[in-house]
């Protein structure tokens, strides 16, 4: 893995090189920066793709496709070459620097339109607000104006080490034992120190006590904070959390919340999932089914409503069952038994084990389909504390009994 992780890397500094050479004797430093940004963004947001082709057809495809939205092969701009001598110089045949520029563009969304890949927008801004200005004169509408509402779009470079060192721990998460696991997850710290997902690899250690198991996790979320070059999440770009690489801060949040539930810190482990959702608003970690839970254990009731509130439409079975037990928790029953229709419609394989019918494997589902039994098993893994009242378990069985069934099919 280390071997194969050192090729792409390799492979992704034959690129950055090539590209630096050819600007050099061809082109200017505008044109070498922006396409080493390109080259960049490729590599961090497409290493499957990067896997294939050589490494100078990628150098000749990205600054052929840089050029082309850049007047680059018109003679009466600057600087200037024909399409036939960049192939040369690349040594690459016309079809493969076309057929390599094409994927370039399409990868990056390559557009004059798009200013982020347009050599001298900035330059051009005075003039430009001169111009709108001129053709504008009778509105009110200034470019200062219109620039609070387009803002530029969103850079953000990631290390290259840490694109090989996440390889590498993504490697360690498929060992099946836990040696292993350590083993690539220290080789991946080894290559990039701020690699969050190898402290929690490291976290799993049974020989540490709940402390040092702790402590590793803290040091993956500041880990994951590093990476993203933020200090406080609060002040933070808000498009920062929308990037691919904010993941190992939400994983990391998530690792340590889950961990501080376990072990009595609950006011801590609530607040870093409130956290989780309060930036990562797609929530694919699904803490969501967790923190409703959470919420009603500790009989934050306030809390949980607003959660819910947020996720009204939501049809997990986790959201509509919380619901139940938070409207009879809070002596709502009239509401709680219309409540627990629609969760009974939208899952009914849940009530059997909150009556105690069934009970929950051993071997949890990983995935589930919503109103699926595997989804039932997942949530009541997480929940059955809450249902672990004699009053609301004999409830929801005199409200199955008075349901037509017919209704729910």
């Amino acid at each position: 893995m280390q071997e194969s992780s050192n090729v792409i890397a390799g492979k992704y500094e034959e690129i950055i090189e090539k590209i630096k050479n050819f600007s050099s004797e061809y082109l200017n430093d505008e044109y070498k920066n922006i396409c080493v940004i390109a080259a960049e963004t490729l590599f961090s947001n497409n290493e499957e793709q990067f896997k294939k082709g050589k490494s100078f057809s990628w150098a000749a495809g990205i600054v052929h496709a840089i050029g082309t939205i850049n007047n680059l092969f018109d003679s009466k701009d600057e600087p200037y070459i024909k399409v036939t001598d960049l192939y040369k110089a690349f040594g690459v045949s016309s079809s493969t620097g076309s057929s390599k520029s094409k994927e370039v563009k399409s990868l990056l969304d390559l557009s004059k339109e798009n200013k982020q890949w347009i050599i001298g927008a900035d330059k051009n801004k005075e003039s430009s607000k001169k111009h709108i200005l001129d053709e504008k004169k009778e509105t009110a509408v200034t470019v200062d104006d219109m620039a609070k509402e387009k803002k530029e779009p969103f850079k953000f470079v990631v290390d290259k080490n840490f694109i090989v060192a996440q390889r590498m721990v993504d490697y360690a998460w498929k060992q099946k034992n836990y040696k292993n696991k350590a083993k690539y997850a220290t080789e991946a710290l080894g290559i990039y120190e701020d690699c969050a997902d190898a402290y929690i690899i490291l976290s799993r250690d049974s020989s540490l006590n709940n402390l040092e198991k702790k402590a590793l996790l803290e040091k993956a979320v500041k880990a994951a904070q590093n990476l993203l070059r933020i200090d406080n999440l609060e002040t933070a770009e808000p498009e920062v959390f929308k990037l691919k690489i904010a993941e190992p801060l939400f994983g990391a949040k998530y690792s340590l919340a889950v961990h501080l539930w376990k072990n009595g810190e609950k006011e801590a482990a609530i607040e870093s999932a409130l956290e989780i959702l309060r930036y990562n608003e797609h929530d694919n970690l699904m803490v969501r089914n967790l923190l409703v839970n959470w919420l009603l254990t500790e009989e934050k009731y306030a809390q949980l409503k607003d959660l819910l509130e947020k996720y009204e439409k939501d049809n997990l079975a986790a959201i509509n069952y919380s619901r139940v037990a938070l409207l009879y928790k809070t002596n709502k029953i009239k509401e709680a038994e219309n409540a627990l229709r629609r969760a009974y419609k939208r899952n009914p394989f849940v009530v059997p084990y909150i009556l105690k019918q069934k009970r929950v494997p051993s071997t949890l589902p990983h995935m589930f389909k919503l109103g699926s039994e595997e989804e039932a098993i997942k949530y009541f893994s997480l929940g059955f504390e809450v249902w672990n009242d004699p009053k609301i378990i004999q409830w929801v069985k005199e409200k199955k009994n008075d349901f037509d069934i017919i209704n729910f099919k």
